[in-house]
């Protein structure tokens, strides 16, 4: 009798299992948001029997809110400090019961994200069934190199000696390229800065170049490395026979090489 119960059990739970990983439907979405960084958001669609008792969420494993319409009512706002990213959240209802709704998360970096940046989004119903699901969302905080900047100085003792400066921006840290022809050549000074604002990279590099001794044109590339993957910008190239102030700008189209491992 004891083993019957047991099996029935089972039973019943696995069809409750199955039932529940049909009987939510969530998504999750993520875009990313200049000026800000990027906004997850979590949205939920139940039966029209069901009703919702809780989302819960969290950022690698770690709960760090939970809305319960019970408590909270039709929406809940709360901001999250950190010391290395502000979460701003904004739940509400968009369905009698809770049946349909969202939790839209805004990621908002203090300092240099990693790579990527780890969310869960977990919805349960009410008795008696008490529903759940859940659904992890991989973060990917790549923004590709923005086409590069090109300026120049001149020397009044020296006309055919220039100083190109070259500038991008991305996450992570671009890298400036440069070449003279087809010859990869060293800058003679590079330096980046993270903006706060822009929640970017801002990155510049200084080549001192002198026309006569090589009478080639100069390209500055930005390109980005995201694991083991080159993301590679709109590169900007200078010719010794441009007038002053000008710069050949290349046209390019934003193009991904991924590396030998």
């Amino acid at each position: 009798m004891g083993d019957q119960l047991a099996c029935i059990t089972l039973a019943m739970f696995a069809i409750l299992s199955e039932a529940a990983g049909e009987a939510i439907d969530l998504k999750i979405t993520a875009e990313r948001v200049p000026q800000v960084g990027w906004e997850v958001r979590c949205s939920w669609s139940m039966l029209p029997n069901d009703t919702l008792q809780s989302v819960r969420l969290q950022r690698n494993g770690q709960q760090f809110m939970i809305y319960r319409p019970e408590i909270h009512g039709t929406a809940r706002a709360e901001v999250f400090p950190a010391a290395d990213v502000v979460l701003e959240v904004q739940c509400a209802l968009t369905a009698e019961l809770g049946r349909r709704g969202d939790c839209l998360l805004s990621v908002q970096p203090r300092l240099p994200p990693p790579t990527e940046l780890q969310f869960s989004c977990e919805v349960s119903g009410e008795r008696p069934t008490f529903v759940i699901e859940r659904k992890d969302y991989t973060l990917k905080t790549l923004v590709p190199p923005s086409v590069a900047k090109l300026e120049r100085e001149t020397y009044d003792s020296t006309p055919d000696r220039v100083m190109l400066n070259c500038s991008s921006t991305g996450l992570p840290a671009p890298i400036l390229q440069w070449t003279v022809g087809e010859d990869k050549v060293q800058a003679d000074f590079s330096g980046r800065l993270w903006n706060g604002t822009s929640k970017l990279w801002h990155v510049w590099s200084s080549l001192a170049y002198t026309r006569w001794q090589r009478p080639s044109t100069v390209t500055c590339s930005p390109e980005v490395l995201y694991h083991h993957t080159v993301v590679r910008g709109t590169p900007v190239a200078y010719s010794g026979s441009n007038s002053l102030g000008a710069a050949n700008i290349l046209v390019g189209i934003l193009t991904v090489v991924t590396l030998r491992r």
